[in-house]
């Protein structure tokens, strides 16, 4: 479940203040002990990559397209364990703790700049580490969005092949499966046993997506992407393709089908077996395990209570800018309620997002030239993935980039928004910059939710200043404080319902009072049972950004740059909010 090293996880924690003297300081760092310790330092993050990356062979192959040019290889091809077991979460637990310490003999005012922000960043991530494992039974591996059940199709439908070798691999891992998901199964066996099974209405939910997903197995989506694919990889004879695709049907067949088969018959025995279909806070450790997730999926040090009156003062101020912008100018209002659902037309994808390149040349750094495809999912996963989403590459292969789009989707309609969200100034441009920039290795390992879906979130609200170029100009202020509104309040609900401890009729209650529909209370209750925290990383996220742009702005004045205040939280990298605002705040004391 969760590693002693860094591997693809999201972690936050207790913020390492270190005060120090910069004069001092510079002067240590050069010293002969001080590049002696940096060294030491480097060695023990290559280590910790070197280790982490290979735990499994889908971590390395979405992290290094050709590892063999860092001298790194793997013995035997693996999914990579899941154990919940007592046994393994106490050594877990302990193995986190020695890296900890591990960490700690570094003397940190020898190390870099560079060096001190990953050292803060890891041990962070430990600690928050170790409070996962305070009630392990709450962690869900068949979530509705974010469950293997949705998002395994994807990452090995997008498997790369740049050899025969990986041909060899994707093969060998469709075949493992079984095996794995019978272990994910196992564990949501136990929790059943402890009282800690989901709702018959989550349960529900993922029959239905592992449903869909293998209703025509003789068109399934691995078989489909395959075929399409391996004509492609260097070497190939006509033979070898006829092999290849005959092995990997019969691996969909006999391994992948079977798996999905035992999710529903498990899930389907379970059901029933819940002792709670309300939020986190009525299950025993529920709320500390709320507050474990709002540090993990959103690395804010805000508490539940400074979040709830956040995000109530920020309902309110919207709602007063709605009302004022339909006082303003109600016909353009009015004209937008009803234009809503043909905004632009048939947009272009890479239309869209290049103009949006075009016009973000004056906001934000300059990244190296993005190669791109954007594509509709298979028709087998548009009843179980999200409307759309972006394909992270590796950190050797940044130039080319996927972007899919769920066309399926109810929500698949905000094109414009979406692509900004995934493509750029969103998640592409994000990650593309980050990678351009030749980040400590360890540091393209570690997924910090809040930072990545924040920032996308953050720019795609700016998108809707461009909305002149397909629509009236007047939509997209109304658009952007829809778009703000509904985010907010999704939130709101999300923490209410998982924090609060707020029932569906309560639920309801607040919608209608809050001046918002409550018939649709339902499917926003279901989904925030069933994704705790999820709503917080794209909201709080974004209105970390939003404070962190304020301060500056406030503190810098006329001396304020858009550009610059960008390149900053770029320049970081993902992270957590704490540890980002205190690099804010010294460049902010730098440029007054």
């Amino acid at each position: 479940m969760i590693k002693k090293r860094f591997k693809k996880i999201t972690a936050i924690a207790l913020v390492v203040a270190m005060t120090l003297s910069m004069a001092g300081c510079e002067k240590n760092r050069n010293s002969a002990s001080a590049k002696k310790e940096q060294e030491k330092f480097d060695t023990y993050l290559q280590e910790s990559f070197e280790e982490s990356v290979t735990e499994d062979t889908v971590t390395l192959h979405y992290t290094l397209a050709h590892p063999e040019n860092y001298g790194i290889t793997m013995d035997e091809v693996t999914l990579g364990d899941f154990d919940v077991s007592d046994e393994a979460v106490a050594k877990d637990t302990q193995e986190i703790k020695d890296e900890m310490a591990e960490l700690k003999e570094f003397n940190y005012e020898l190390l870099t700049d560079d060096q001190q922000l990953t050292y803060d960043i890891l041990v962070d991530l430990l600690e928050t580490n170790l409070l996962s494992y305070e009630n392990p039974y709450l962690y869900e591996p068949f979530a509705y969005t974010s469950g293997l059940q949705s998002n395994l199709p994807i990452t090995m439908s997008e498997y790369t092949f740049y050899d025969e070798d990986d041909v060899k691999d994707y093969l060998a891992l469709l075949n493992l499966l079984p095996d794995y998901y019978q272990k994910c199964l196992d564990f949501e066996k136990v929790k059943s046993e402890k009282g800690f099974f989901m709702s018959d209405k989550s349960a529900d939910e993922v029959i239905r997506q592992c449903q869909e997903y293998i209703a025509d197995p003789e068109n399934n989506l691995l078989i489909a992407t395959f075929n399409d694919r391996i004509g492609d990889v260097p070497g190939m004879t006509p033979e070898k393709i006829e092999d290849y695709k005959k092995q990997n049907q019969d691996a969909v067949m006999n391994s992948v089908i079977p798996s999905y088969e035992n999710v529903i018959d498990t899930f389907t025995s379970l059901k029933g077996t819940g002792t709670n279909d309300m939020g986190l806070v009525h299950f025993d450790g529920g709320k500390a395990y709320y507050e474990y997730l709002l540090k993990s999926k959103v690395g804010t040090d805000k508490t539940p209570d400074e979040i709830i009156e956040k995000l109530d003062t920020e309902i309110e101020e919207v709602m007063g800018e709605m009302y004022a912008l339909a006082m303003i100018n109600y016909e353009g209002y009015m004209g937008y309620m009803e234009d809503y659902e043909n905004l632009y037309g048939d947009l272009d994808t890479e239309e869209t997002i290049r103009y949006f390149e075009e016009m973000c040349v004056d906001k934000f750094p300059d990244i190296p030239e993005i190669n791109f495809t954007v594509s509709p999912v298979h028709e087998s996963l548009e009843g179980i993935v999200s409307p759309a989403f972006y394909m992270t590459p590796p950190m050797d292969d940044y130039e080319n980039n996927s972007i899919y789009i769920n066309e399926g989707s109810d929500s698949a309609g905000g094109l414009w928004s979406t692509l900004a969200h995934e493509g750029i100034p969103g998640h592409m441009y994000q990650f593309v910059y980050f990678l351009s920039n030749d980040p400590e290795p360890i540091r393209t390992l570690l997924s910090f939710n809040g930072y990545q879906e924040g920032w996308a979130t953050y720019v795609e609200l700016m998108s809707y200043g461009y909305y002149d170029k397909y629509a009236d100009e007047s939509y997209g202020d109304i658009e952007a404080i829809n778009t703000k509104l509904n985010l907010l309040v999704s939130a709101r609900i999300e923490i209410g319902v998982n924090y609060e401890g707020w029932s569906l009729d309560e639920t309801a209650d607040y919608m209608n009072t809050s001046g918002f529909d409550g018939s649709a209370a339902g499917d926003i209750y279901d989904y925030v049972v069933a994704e705790p925290g999820n709503y917080q990383m794209y909201v709080m996220g974004w209105l970390e950004f939003e404070e962190l742009r304020e301060y500056a702005e406030k503190e810098l004045g006329d001396k304020f740059n858009e550009v610059e205040f960008h390149k900053v939280v770029l320049d970081a990298g993902p992270c957590q909010f704490y540890i980002l605002e205190d690099i804010v705040e010294e460049y902010v004391k730098e440029k007054k």
